[in-house]
């Protein structure tokens, strides 16, 4: 490990077939679900670089299968870690071996780096006798209960269990959770957030990766995962449409200069009397914001307050690469 990279980094570790490269291709490398039929197992290490401006900045480092972690361990791997997400694979039952192995690598890492969060990936959840919400939540329930259980009074680790699969959003959803943790300023964007719904009349927002789909903050309150399934297919819908009827200036689509500028916007009205609305605020970031129809009355109102958005962003990208003290927006600086 170079000591001197302190960009954060994330961890994908667990058994052979678990998933872990099929994980990381459908996030952050596009390949369609599909596809990782034909993947072949990870034979080495594979680092994965994700930059995407000052927020967005990270490493993932896909470790095969048969990696052990022990005292041979570089202790730099570690210490240098924010993230280490273990991938269990949920149809292969009784999960015995599986969870002796987490047990393991927690114990270690946490050892050498206390400050650790740990993720259980809990994945493909898809097969015909997972169709069950039930049956999903009986089998967290299970891994959660036998691994506490195996690390009762021996480690005070973070550790956090998702149910997920590669062929809806639950994956994306459970990333969006392991990547905000490497976000020093996630503190700051949500008070932003919440600001912003608060005078803006909005029931929800989110900040989105466009390239990922990943979003790496939100406004405090409680995440609906269909909400994000229909912001996160907004997405899609805007980079589709642009690729058919829009072409930037250079000749390129619009879906490439999404990803350059912050002039995209978009409207999608709801048959419920909600509407869901796009606006890019940065390279490769977007806002998407729920809110009634009746509060999208006063437009020019709602794009002065995402204007203000904008500028506290630009405040936190300044000081993500100074170092400096957060500026944070008055309430003041929003009209309501």
């Amino acid at each position: 490990m170079d000591e001197s990279d302190d960009t954060p980094k994330v961890l994908l570790v667990g058994p052979h077939r678990g998933g872990k490269t099929s994980i990381l291709k459908v996030v952050f490398q596009k390949l369609s679900p599909h596809e990782t039929l034909f993947l072949e197992t990870t034979p080495k290490l594979e680092l994965t670089s994700i930059s995407r401006n000052s927020l967005v900045k990270f490493k993932v480092l896909d470790f095969p299968g048969s990696t052990v972690f022990d005292d041979s361990t570089d202790p730099m791997l570690f210490s240098k870690t924010c993230v280490v997400a273990f991938v269990i694979d949920a149809q292969e039952e009784p999960y015995t071996m599986a969870l002796a192995r987490a047990k393991k690598v927690i114990e270690h890492a946490h050892k050498i780096n206390p400050k650790i969060s740990f993720d259980i990936l809990i994945h493909k959840v898809d097969g015909a006798k997972f169709f069950s919400d039930d049956h999903k939540t009986e089998i967290q329930t299970t891994i959660h209960s036998k691994l506490t259980e195996e690390l009762q009074d021996k480690v005070d680790a973070r550790i956090t269990f998702h149910c997920t699969s590669i062929y809806d959003h639950t994956i994306f959803e459970a990333f969006s959770k392991i990547v905000q943790k490497l976000i020093p300023q996630l503190p700051v964007l949500e008070q932003c957030l919440e600001l912003l719904i608060t005078n803006s009349r909005m029931e929800k927002a989110y900040l989105f990766d466009v390239v990922s789909k990943v979003y790496i903050a939100s406004d405090p309150q409680p995440v609906d995962l269909q909400w994000y399934e229909l912001c996160s297919d907004m997405i899609d819908v805007v980079i589709d449409v642009s690729c058919i009827y829009g072409l930037a200036e250079d000749g390129n689509s619009i879906a490439s200069s999404i990803e350059r500028d912050a002039k995209s916007s978009c409207v999608i009205h709801l048959n419920n009397g909600t509407l869901l609305y796009l606006k890019e605020v940065d390279r490769c970031l977007a806002l998407v914001c729920i809110l009634r129809e009746e509060n999208f009355d006063r437009q020019h109102l709602l794009d002065y307050n995402i204007k203000v958005f904008r500028e506290a962003l630009v405040d936190i990208f300044r000081t993500s690469d100074t170092s400096a003290v957060i500026r944070q927006p008055s309430s003041s600086s929003i009209t309501t």
